[in-house]
């Protein structure tokens, strides 16, 4: 066989190893019990921010990390830390979309999240 149809060859196990370990790794949206089932697996949670508990931030200390209390759809609440650097206007947040996995007994520690806050606009097409 010729060098060149071994590199080809090796190419496209390559990619297809690639394309099966994305799709292995797909994360799906679940809530906190579905996501405790599975420990180390990552996966995308829609949560709200539990406003009556803390935030809390130390950039100071560690600007990469921060941690909350969400509440998922069907009310289950958990601390979470995010490991990245917390928004400014977090509070202000109507729904987070964590992207993580659950650690130890009651904790989910999300690598990545993404924010739905209330739109500025919103007051000014209520008064139109």
């Amino acid at each position: 066989m010729k060098s060149k149809h071994i590199v080809v060859l090796v190419l496209i196990a390559v990619g297809i190893a690639a394309i099966l370990g994305t799709y292995g790794d797909a994360s799906t949206t679940v809530n906190y019990s579905e996501a405790a089932e599975q420990p180390g697996k990552s996966f995308h949670v829609k949560t709200t921010l539990v406003k009556s508990k803390e935030i809390n931030y130390k950039p100071e200390i560690d600007p990469e990390k921060f941690t909350f209390y969400g509440m998922d759809e069907t009310g289950e609440v958990r601390k979470v830390t995010v490991l990245k650097e917390k928004p400014f206007d977090f509070e202000r947040a109507e729904e987070i979309k964590l992207i993580g996995r659950v650690e130890g007994a009651n904790e989910f520690v999300a690598t990545d999240f993404q924010t739905k806050c209330p739109s500025k606009y919103e007051n000014e097409v209520q008064d139109i």
